[in-house]
C-alpha cells in the first residue's frame, strides 16, 4: 500500500513545476495585453515600459525552466528512492 508521505514526496515537485508554468503563462497572456490596454487608455501609473516588461518575461521564462528542471529531477530522484524502499520492504 502506498502511504500519504510517499504520494506527497512524488507529487510536490510536479505541483511546484505546474505552478511555475502557470505563472509564466499568466504573465504572458495577462500582463502583456493589459499593459497595452493601460497605454491605450492613458493610465500611465499602471504602464510598464516595454524593455522592462520584456526583461520580466525573459527572467520569468528562465526561472520557469529552472524550476521545472529541478522539479523533474526531484521527482525522478524521489521515485527511484521510493521504489528502492518498497523493494527492500518486500524482501523482508
Amino acid at each position: 500500500m502506498i502511504f500519504l508521505p510517499i504520494i506527497r514526496r512524488l507529487l510536490s515537485p510536479l505541483i511546484v513545476s505546474l505552478f511555475a508554468i502557470g505563472w509564466y503563462e499568466f504573465s504572458v497572456q495577462y500582463i502583456v495585453p493589459n499593459n497595452n490596454v493601460a497605454l491605450e487608455n492613458g493610465v500611465f501609473s499602471a504602464y510598464v515600459f516595454p524593455s522592462q516588461l520584456q526583461g520580466y518575461i525573459e527572467v520569468t521564462r528562465y526561472i520557469c525552466y529552472i524550476v521545472v528542471y529541478l522539479g523533474l529531477i526531484f521527482f525522478w530522484y524521489n521515485l527511484v528512492k521510493t521504489v528502492r524502499e518498497l523493494e527492500e520492504a518486500n524482501k523482508e
